[in-house]
């Protein structure tokens, strides 16, 4: 990911506008950690500034770190040149300069909380990877939608050029857990979901995109008679997931092996050279589910001081049954304004945020946490946490 690197720093002055960006305030940490508020082609991200015995290493926090890499690149050269830092190192320039314009094919969930409606099929692929499959069902089907979940912002990254050099117009890429991405479709409206090779996590399981929860999801999503595809090279991850299939009460399931498809990945053909066993199980949906309700935002409904938290701040972990809410780190803006950052979810699936404590307003940054069934749980937690009740 983008940084650079210097022996000396001196902070600049905040607020201060330079180039593309703006750079509103410094937050620090009782840790010593400080967090740069940075305004950038009206992306909000902070950047995180670490001191070790070398000097200093600017970078992106990950929490708010953009998806297309070359907005923040951008913030960093702009904070790089308004602090007037020497670099020892850095990969944030290039020859080839990239463009700042957001992605008309990048979306972020709040698309799907407040506009996304088609009458049109709709393909969904969750970890598309390099995307050959993606592009390849898009291109294929230029009369349905295709929605391509990926965290992996380099992945990301690739698929948006090809989509603007291909000139394709049907693709919707999000990055965002595809294992809570399905709540925001509405109830039988999906033709084909597609699994391709997922990371196994055979040490943490828990990680894992197959689920039972996954399933039922994705039975409510798809059409009577719309499928859920797993392909997958590991035994493990072949046994574990058939299980998770065959507890469903009605079903029609599908199993072959080393099935040859219309397009394969990298990874595909180079398992084919090595000879390895694919396996694929494909769902049918045998059921009409209910509609359900849209998933709106996370608020806060009352102010609070900042100082009261701040002086009973401590790490702690709050837990539900089956979700949690972890209090990590205070950051402080000034005596009345600052951050708490929090992880917080379902025990097998979690995100993070931070909570922007100002005068007369709290809320969450990035500001657009939305109201998932494990989210509501968890801020009711954060909530009894910041107004200690």
């Amino acid at each position: 990911m983008p940084n650079f690197h210097t022996k000396e720093f001196k902070e600049p002055s905040y607020p201060s506008l330079y180039g593309k960006s703006e750079f509103e305030f410094v937050a620090f940490s009782q840790r010593g950690e400080r967090l740069v508020m940075s305004h950038t082609q009206n992306c909000d991200m902070l950047l995180k500034i670490n001191k070790n015995e070398k000097g200093y290493l600017i970078k992106s926090d990950k929490i708010t770190r953009p998806s297309q890499v070359a907005i923040l690149q951008q913030a960093l050269k702009d904070y790089r040149d308004l602090s007037k830092t020497k670099t020892i190192n850095s990969n944030i320039d290039s020859k080839k300069e990239k463009s700042l314009k957001v992605s008309p094919y990048l979306k972020g969930m709040e698309y799907f909380a407040d506009e996304f409606k088609s009458n049109k099929d709709i393909l969904v692929e969750v970890g598309f990877g390099s995307g050959r499959h993606l592009l390849h069902q898009a291109k294929k089907n230029p009369d349905k939608i295709v929605i391509g979940l990926e965290i992996h912002k380099p992945s990301i990254e690739q698929v948006l050029k090809q989509c603007e050099l291909q000139g394709i117009q049907n693709i919707l890429i999000v990055d965002y857990d595809a294992r809570t991405f399905l709540e925001f479709l509405s109830s039988n409206s999906v033709s084909q979901i597609f699994v391709h090779f997922p990371v196994p996590w055979d040490k943490k399981p828990h990680r894992r995109v197959i689920s039972e929860r996954f399933i039922d999801e994705s039975k409510r999503a798809l059409k009577f008679g719309g499928t859920l595809e797993l392909r997958t090279d590991s035994d493990n991850y072949f046994e574990y997931s058939f299980s998770e299939f065959i507890k469903q009460k009605k079903i029609e399931l599908h199993v072959n092996k080393n099935r040859d498809l219309e397009i394969s990945s990298k990874y595909e053909d180079r398992w084919k050279r090595q000879e390895k066993d694919i396996y694929d199980i494909t769902m049918i949906n045998q059921e009409y589910s209910e509609e359900i309700s849209s998933v709106g935002r996370l608020k806060f409904d009352k102010k609070v001081d900042f100082k009261e938290v701040k002086n009973r701040f401590k790490e702690v972990t709050l837990r539900g049954d089956g979700f949690f809410a972890h209090i990590e780190e205070i950051y402080e803006i000034n005596e009345d304004e600052g951050f708490l950052r929090v992880s917080y979810g379902a025990s097998q699936r979690n995100e993070h945020s931070y909570v922007f404590i100002k005068k007369d307003d709290v809320t969450y940054l990035p500001n657009n946490v939305l109201a998932t069934k494990d989210n509501q749980k968890a801020h009711e937690l954060i909530k009894e946490y910041i107004w200690n009740t």
